[in-house]
């Protein structure tokens, strides 16, 4: 019945896709996209973020990768469209027109390999096509035409300025009719905003500008929590959220309007919860299919930032705890993870001065769908996870104090258990006011023995840390990129040292290691209670 249903709901989607297909491709349809044809673009967003001039020359040979695809098509840079498979990363970021912030790198050696590309495109793609007219892509390519249009319409001619800002036009009289049939909220809400970017932008399409303006603050009143956070609790996508409201707002006050009281508040705490996430080093926390992402863009947002409307140490509906000790940081993940993608609740960052100590693995989308499943998993977070089937969570609470010591955390899960008495699960974290002393309390307690046996706690160590395990295992030296020594050190009889993996820059997987405390290593007395302490200090203030 179940795969009767399944093979039904597909059959739907079908038949619906073959229909928006025939009607886009239809003389009916594309007479609905025409309108004044723009002969200058009145507004040029700041692109934030940090173009790689190593990308832009080996593109500009005809040499690309993105996440695990890469081809080479020996400098004949218009077959690069035909040689990208269209669900993979590769057709989304060259459909996204990404490529023209790192060619922007070049100067104005960037601008013939620009071109090239962009005529490509317009041979193949000026008239609508399901893939590459899809919502999304169309208003990040749009956002990225306007960002950079220097690079593609500096001192060309008539014929050709016409023909890209006619297409551009076009392009946004159709997102105005498609920006909510996006594929994901998060689509949805980007989509709205980058249409009131490209309509603002182009003299004749302020209507589309309008309803672009219009999805967005429903998508906002939906997506955006009361503590500014976005839905997703994802720090890249906070990030990308600010800045694509302070461009809209830029935008709008270009043209001389005055920007809707609601977008001036939201931009404000979006802003503000974005930089919750900001770590010493000038990027960000990894959580929730987080990057580090782009410390120039960060700065960007910085400057926006309301701190009296925005999250200090704890951001209450997001769900995240932030703990300062000098130059210490360390941040929590507190919210259930039940419905969600990434299984991240008590994981933790934490780092001193501008070195990473424990990290999260990051996000793998971008090298496929094995790299996602398994960097959404338990034990790719720092955190508890287990080597059989997890227990059954539930409700999840949190608690802090602070005093001149140093500040404390608890977080509290509780366990679906036929045991009367309950069970549940807590991690208590104590950092010193000196930043020098992490202490931790891990207690599983009413769980069952076969579930407290596969228990295992995972600190995963920046790549950047060289650990060393003692000989009798019950302690680990770390060193650090800035010179500073810590060790860890743990109630556990045997502590592990396993290799790991660390995708929180977005780029290749880079090698890293782990400390690994298991429960099975522990001489258990009562079997359905274990409790486990941990501690990292620094190796010049023990």
């Amino acid at each position: 019945m179940a795969r009767a249903q399944r093979h039904s709901g597909k059959a739907s989607r079908d038949v619906i896709a073959r229909m928006r297909r025939a009607w886009g491709e239809s003389p009916f349809y594309q007479a609905q996209l025409k309108g004044p044809a723009p002969d200058r673009l009145l507004f040029q967003p700041e692109d934030p973020y940090a173009p790689d001039k190593t990308i832009a020359l080996a593109l500009s040979r005809g040499r690309i990768a993105v996440g695990d695809e890469s081809v080479d098509c020996e400098g004949e840079l218009e077959k690069l469209w035909d040689l990208a498979e269209p669900d993979g990363a590769l057709f989304a970021w060259l459909q996204e027109f990404s490529w023209l912030r790192h060619l922007s790198a070049l100067g104005d050696d960037g601008k013939a390999p620009a071109r090239l590309l962009m005529k490509t495109w317009l041979d193949r793609h000026e008239r609508w096509a399901a893939e590459s007219w899809d919502p999304y892509f169309t208003a990040e390519r749009l956002v990225e035409l306007c960002s950079h249009h220097p690079l593609i319409l500096s001192g060309t001619d008539a014929l050709w300025r016409s023909r890209v800002l006619a297409c551009m036009a076009r392009q946004t009289r159709h997102l105005a009719r498609s920006a909510h049939r996006a594929g994901t909220g998060f689509d949805r809400l980007m989509t709205a905003l980058g249409l009131g970017i490209a309509g603002y932008s182009l003299p004749g399409c302020e209507g589309p500008a309008e309803r672009g303006l219009e999805m967005a603050r429903r998508e906002l009143r939906l997506q955006l929590r009361p503590d500014g956070g976005h839905v997703s609790r994802n720090p890249s996508r906070q990030l990308k959220l600010a800045l694509r409201l302070q461009a809209l707002i830029k935008a709008i006050e270009t043209r001389g309007f005055q920007p809707p009281g609601f977008l001036r508040h939201q931009v404000q705490r979006a802003s503000a919860m974005a930089m919750f996430f900001r770590c010493p080093d000038g990027k960000l926390a990894v959580f929730n299919g987080g990057y580090e992402d782009d410390s120039k863009a960060i700065i960007a947002v910085q400057n926006s930032a309301a701190a009296d409307l925005g999250p200090a140490d704890f951001a209450r509906h997001s769900g995240y705890h932030k703990l300062t000790g000098a130059r210490a940081l360390l941040i929590a993940d507190t919210a259930d993870d039940s419905g969600a993608n990434f299984k991240s609740t008590g994981s933790l960052h934490f780092s001193s001065g501008r070195s990473r100590i424990f990290v999260n693995c990051g996000n793998g989308a971008h090298r496929g769908a094995d790299w996602r499943k398994a960097l959404e998993q338990r034990s790719a977070h720092t955190a508890l996870s287990f080597t059989e089937a997890p227990p059954v969570f539930g409700e999840v609470a949190h608690r802090r104090g602070e005093e001149n010591s140093g500040r404390l955390l608890e977080i509290e899960r509780r366990i679906e258990t036929p045991n009367p008495e309950g069970a549940s699960y807590l991690r208590r974290l104590f950092l010193a006011s000196n930043g020098a002393d992490l202490r931790g309390e891990e207690l599983l307690a009413g769980a069952s023995p076969r579930e407290i046996d596969s228990a295992v706690w995972r600190f995963h160590l920046d790549p950047g840390i060289r650990a060393s395990l003692a000989r009798d295992k019950k302690s680990v030296i770390l060193l650090l990129p800035n010179k500073e020594g810590w060790r860890f050190k743990s109630s556990c009889p045997e502590l592990l040292l396993d290799k790991s993996v660390y995708c929180g820059t977005g780029g290749a997987p880079a090698a890293c290691e782990q400390i690994v405390i298991r429960a099975a290593a522990f001489d258990r007395r009562e079997e359905t209670a274990l409790n486990v302490k941990w501690a990292l200090q620094r190796l010049d203030a023990v």
